[in-house]
């Protein structure tokens, strides 16, 4: 058994987060996106990204990373001026696949929420999964997410992936639903 540790990323987590986020989309997406993408190209633009994330202003994004030891198994981040008409924007969720199946997505999920429930009271929660990412968007329905058919996006340069929307429009019950 483990005890999983939630705690809020830093500036000096970026290159983590760069590798956490790489590795869960060359997990998630192989078969959805390019493979030559994915293994080639996909690290240094999450290396980027994440450097961006990190140094941009307080508040901009809130991240989340779990940690089983000193092994860091996954992490969730929120945006929440992405969308602030529609709700909070959930914008990754990824947890290893070595450590999927023991409640780490739940509990991260969960620390969203409860960010959501506590930042933001009476504010959606709002995520976009690709349609081909089936047990992800499993997941999201059996705890309570609606799915909107968003218009397709152009991701890893030029591949064209059908999207969708998942929002909780309650999240204090999401959040009961989490905890469970």
């Amino acid at each position: 058994m483990f005890d999983p540790v939630l705690t809020v990323a830093s500036v000096a987590d970026a290159a983590l987060l760069a590798g956490l986020h790489w590795r869960s989309w060359r997990a998630a997406y192989r078969g959805l996106l390019p493979e030559r993408y994915l293994d080639e190209q996909a690290s240094s633009e999450m290396v980027e990204k994440w450097q961006q994330r990190m140094h941009a202003a307080a508040g901009e994004f809130r991240v989340c990373i779990a940690r089983v030891g000193e092994v860091a198994t996954g992490f969730v981040c929120l945006q929440p001026g992405f969308a602030p008409e529609q709700g909070v924007y959930l914008d990754n969720l990824h947890v290893l696949p070595v450590w999927q199946g023991h409640g780490l997505g739940k509990r991260l999920l969960a620390w969203a929420a409860a960010e959501v429930a506590a930042g933001w009271p009476g504010q959606a929660l709002l995520l976009h999964v690709l349609d081909g990412n089936l047990s992800a968007r499993a997941i999201y329905r059996r705890l309570g997410g609606i799915e909107t058919k968003l218009p397709d996006e152009t991701m890893a340069g030029d591949v064209i992936v059908p999207v969708s929307q998942v929002t909780w429009q309650d999240v204090p019950a999401l959040l009961a639903r989490l905890q469970s």
